[in-house]
């Protein structure tokens, strides 16, 4: 099956590399086509890319991905389950792939998956964690308020953690609804909690309560040093309710994972600054707040609060979209 885009230069419908109508090669390199990011292009919306953060994002890149341990958990059991649900001769769009969590897991079921992203930065390390071994996955640097696909092109819209960067949100379902097939569906995945023991629940309670109260320091440094929060206040939620039916959800069956790095992991992207509302935040003073704050918790904590371990387990479903009619 032939799968479309839209040239960058022309919008005309074309396969990939060069467009059939202009004759305009799409760039490519490090695996990753750049269909936006000229200095030329304009956006209809804002949006709050990752560039700053890279690999900080998702901590287990660092701790579990380093020898090639691929621990994708809920996001393989999500695509896994799409998999065996729509089959896997479908085309998936994967709307601010970032490291490639999901998009990698759908093309290892065999999906033809266009991991989209406004931020090449992130997709290179997506790549690196591909290491080309899947011809069906297609590395697109895309600008999600002008999506280059066809009309009713994409079975499924796999988004997971985007429409709330962006400060039309509208736009971007619209890009969505127009990009789907009819019968398609947005996906989004969940993790529901499941039973722990007291014992556990305790141990989860202590190791949140630890964390809210350094994180809340970390920020009461940054306050007080003239930081500024990026982020949107809009209504995402409520327009999705517009455009698509109440979701459904489908439980990934048997499947269960547990979590115990919570501080670990949250003490990182502290310690990074791979937060979406720090992108504005110089990096000094990040470091400076993170300095601040590592000693404020080995005072309060001991020097081995960073293994305070927490305690949750969870289980994996997708919560489906259909558009309304």
């Amino acid at each position: 099956m032939e799968h479309y885009f839209l040239c960058p230069e022309c919008k005309a419908k074309t396969l990939l590399p060069v467009c059939r109508v202009c004759g305009y090669e799409i760039p490519s390199a490090n695996s990753i086509y750049r269909f936006c990011g000229r200095a030329s292009e304009k956006s209809e919306g804002e949006y709050i890319g990752y560039d700053n953060i890279g690999e900080d994002f998702e901590p287990e890149v660092t701790y579990w991905d380093a020898n090639n341990t691929e621990r994708y958990g809920v996001y393989a059991a999500c695509g896994d389950l799409i998999a065996k649900k729509f089959g896997s001769d479908i085309c998936v769009l994967d709307l601010g792939a970032g490291l490639g969590t999901a998009s990698i897991p759908l093309a290892k079921n065999g999906i033809y998956t266009i991991a989209a992203d406004i931020s090449a930065v992130m997709l290179s390390t997506a790549a690196k964690r591909a290491r080309g071994r899947y011809d069906n996955l297609i590395l697109a640097q895309m600008n999600a308020y002008s999506l280059m696909l066809p009309d009713s092109s994409v079975d499924i819209v796999v988004e997971n953690a985007m429409i709330h960067l962006v400060d039309k949100p509208e736009l971007i379902i619209k890009e969505i609804v127009r990009v789907l097939k009819p019968g398609g569906a947005l996906i989004r995945y969940s993790s529901p909690g499941l039973p722990v023991s007291e014992e556990e629940a305790r141990q989860n309670q202590l190791c949140s309560e630890a964390v809210s109260d350094i994180s809340d320091h970390y920020y009461k440094y940054l306050e007080e040093h003239n930081y500024k929060s990026t982020v949107f206040n809009t209504n995402y939620r409520e327009v999705l309710d517009e455009y698509f039916d109440k979701p459904y959800s489908e439980a990934v069956e048997g499947f269960v994972e547990e979590f115990t790095d919570k501080m670990r992991f949250r003490l990182h992207r502290m310690k990074t600054g791979a937060h979406s509302d720090l992108q504005e935040t110089p990096k000094e003073l990040i470091n400076a707040a993170w300095q601040d704050t590592d000693r404020y918790a080995r005072e309060k904590y001991g020097d081995d609060y960073d293994k305070i371990k927490g305690f949750s387990r969870y289980g994996a479903a997708l919560d489906i979209y259909a558009v309304k009619k």
